[in-house]
């Protein structure tokens, strides 16, 4: 019995200890609530998951297929800079190369027939640089061989254009019937402009590329206004054709690649020189064109004028000419704002020229 004693003294002892049922249950109904809201924000953070996964996985699908499809063209990769050529005429007894060139990223050349064939007009070859032709059209065409490479024949290289499209109404330029192929550095060519299908195969036969070389001039520029790039530079360098050189500085406004059967050096070419021979010059520069202010600069006699609402030449644009031994040379600033005539000053103190009567003494436009 003492043990039940013992019990019974401990018992009431820690009665006053324990604690109130009221206070028990309301714990006990806390607790459950703070459980019940936990459980609900675990809910609400596990819907929210799912909306941020179920939006998300969409947009980053959309995102992925939104990606532009790959260049038709080929990658861009360095091949030349704009001065230099590459594109030739291998020697023939068929053709020569009356006018060669770069516009931007084109080489092109201009081939004649030597002699007068019945059958054989020459006609227009053009490189464009890796990168900066898309070949889609001309992979559709009929498959043929040139050089014993792959290459298409194509009687529309480029959609014709619709009728009353071009300037005065008539229809706007496209190039027509022509071969093209691509060489392993990555260069396409094609071939244009012929007289017929045989003709053109014939003429691409002889096109080469080579190593890149400077363009040459008759003109070599030691300095240009504001460092400007060369743009655009041609050549006509047989002597019974006519010696003609024209050299483009800085990127054209607007115009880009051919308006024409022809590469032309764009109108709005920030800064533009053109060499050719002295005899007949006054058909480029007037019969009264000594009669104007003359001033020598480097030795040689310059004449300047700027632009006005009366004059030949653009209101803001300015020209300067230069009489150089036996060229003549015609520099022409599309916006005399930019290029001022200090700088063209400047530009003929640094220049040298070297006859216009044919190319044998002509040396690299630009460069060291």
């Amino acid at each position: 019995m003492t043990s039940l004693d013992e019990l019974r003294r401990t018992l009431e002892q820690g009665a006053d200890r324990a604690p109130d049922a009221t206070g028990l249950v309301e714990q006990a109904r806390a607790g459950a609530a703070r459980l019940r809201r936990r459980n609900r924000m675990r809910a609400i953070a596990a819907a929210v998951v799912a909306v941020v996964l179920a939006v998300s996985v969409p947009s980053f699908v959309r995102l992925r297929t939104a990606e532009p499809p790959p260049n038709p063209a080929g990658p861009l990769t360095y091949y030349r800079q704009p001065y230099e050529l590459t594109l030739k005429l291998a020697p023939s007894k068929a053709h020569f190369a009356m006018v060669y060139g770069t516009q931007g990223t084109t080489q092109f050349v201009i081939a004649r027939p030597i002699g007068n064939p019945k059958n054989d007009s020459g006609g227009s070859i053009a490189a464009y640089d890796p990168g900066t032709f898309d070949p889609t059209r001309l992979r559709r065409g009929e498959p043929v061989t040139v050089q014993g490479r792959p290459a298409f024949w194509v009687e529309h290289l480029e959609e014709p254009a619709p009728a009353s499209s071009g300037p005065g109404g008539g229809q706007e330029y496209r190039v027509g019937a022509a071969v093209g192929w691509q060489d392993p550095s990555g260069v396409w060519v094609t071939v244009s402009e012929g007289f017929d299908r045989a003709s053109t195969l014939r003429l691409a036969e002889s096109v080469r590329l080579t190593s890149p070389r400077t363009v040459r001039s008759p003109v070599r520029f030691g300095w240009v206004p504001q460092n400007l790039p060369v743009s655009y530079a041609d050549a006509r360098d047989v002597a019974e054709h006519g010696v003609e050189a024209h050299i483009g500085f800085g990127r054209p406004e607007r115009s880009n690649g051919r308006s024409g059967p022809f590469f032309m050096i764009p109108y709005d070419t920030p800064l533009s020189v053109m060499t050719s021979s002295m005899d007949g010059i006054m058909t480029a520069w007037g019969e009264d064109y000594a009669k104007r202010p003359m001033r020598v600069i480097n030795g040689y006699k310059t004449w300047y004028f700027e632009g006005t609402e009366d004059s030949y030449i653009r209101r803001n644009s300015s020209q300067m000419m230069i009489e150089a031994g036996s060229c003549g040379v015609t520099v022409v600033v599309h916006d005399r704002d930019k290029i001022s005539y200090a700088e063209l000053e400047r530009m003929v103190q640094n220049m040298t020229f070297h006859g216009c009567e044919n190319a044998d003494g002509w040396q690299p436009a630009v460069g060291p």
